[in-house]
C-alpha cells in the first residue's frame, strides 16, 4: 500500500513551523494552466506555475469525509499585469471552462522557501461556468473588477435512487438495525493490512 504522505513530508508538516501554499491547475479544454499565490514563478516537478501576485483566494476548502457535493469557490480581484491569461479564458468561451478539472495543490516549502517534494493534491473537482463582479468606487479609489469560478467536487450530479448510497442512514433505511456502513467515517485514513495473518 502506498502512503499518502511521504516521510519526509510528515517530518515537515509535524514541524513547529510548516511553510506551504496551494497551487492551482485548471484543466481547460484546450489547454492547461497552472497558478500560485506567489510573485514569482515557480517550477515544481517539471510544471511552471504562474505567480497570481496575492491576489488570487480560495474559499470553501475542507475535509468532510461525507458523499455530499461539495464545491470550493476561486477568485482572482483586479490583477496587475495579468501575467496569467486567466480571465480571457474564462471568459471568452463558457465551453473552455464548464465542466473541465480543476485540482488543487498543497506545496510545502523549505525553510529558504524552495519547493520541497511533490504537491500533494487535496481537491479535486469539475470547474462551473465564470462570474465576473465590479466593486463600487471609493472617493478617489477606482473600482476593482473580480472574477469567481466554482469548482464541484466528483459526487457532483452523481444522482442515486432513494436509499442508494453507501452511508449508514440510507443501510438503516433499507435494513433497520443493520450495522454494516455504521462505521464508514472512522475508517477514512485509516490503514487496512490483508490478508493479516
Amino acid at each position: 500500500m502506498v502512503d499518502f504522505f511521504t516521510p519526509d513530508q510528515i517530518a515537515m508538516l509535524s514541524a513547529s513551523t510548516v511553510r506551504c501554499d496551494f497551487l492551482v491547475k485548471f484543466e481547460f479544454a484546450s489547454s492547461t494552466m497552472r497558478a500560485w499565490n506567489g510573485n514569482t514563478e515557480l517550477v515544481v516537478a517539471g510544471d511552471t506555475y504562474l505567480p497570481m501576485f496575492g491576489f488570487g483566494q480560495i474559499d470553501g476548502l475542507g475535509m468532510s469525509g461525507g458523499t455530499v457535493s461539495e464545491n470550493v469557490t476561486l477568485s482572482l480581484s483586479g490583477l496587475p499585469g495579468q501575467a496569467l491569461d486567466l480571465l480571457s479564458v474564462a471568459l471568452d468561451d463558457t465551453p473552455e471552462v464548464d465542466q473541465q478539472m480543476l485540482t488543487i495543490f498543497l506545496q510545502l516549502f523549505t525553510d529558504e522557501w524552495q519547493p520541497a517534494g511533490t504537491p500533494i493534491p487535496i481537491f479535486r473537482g469539475f470547474m462551473q461556468p465564470p462570474s465576473v463582479s465590479r466593486s463600487a468606487m471609493q472617493g478617489t479609489e477606482g473600482a476593482t473588477q473580480s472574477i469567481s469560478l466554482t469548482a464541484e467536487n466528483i459526487f457532483y450530479s452523481r444522482s442515486r435512487p432513494a436509499y442508494g448510497r453507501n452511508t449508514d442512514r440510507d443501510q438503516q433505511a433499507r435494513s433497520p438495525g443493520d450495522k454494516f456502513f455504521g462505521f464508514v467515517a472512522s475508517l477514512i485514513s485509516k490503514t487496512i493490512t490483508y490478508p493479516d495473518y
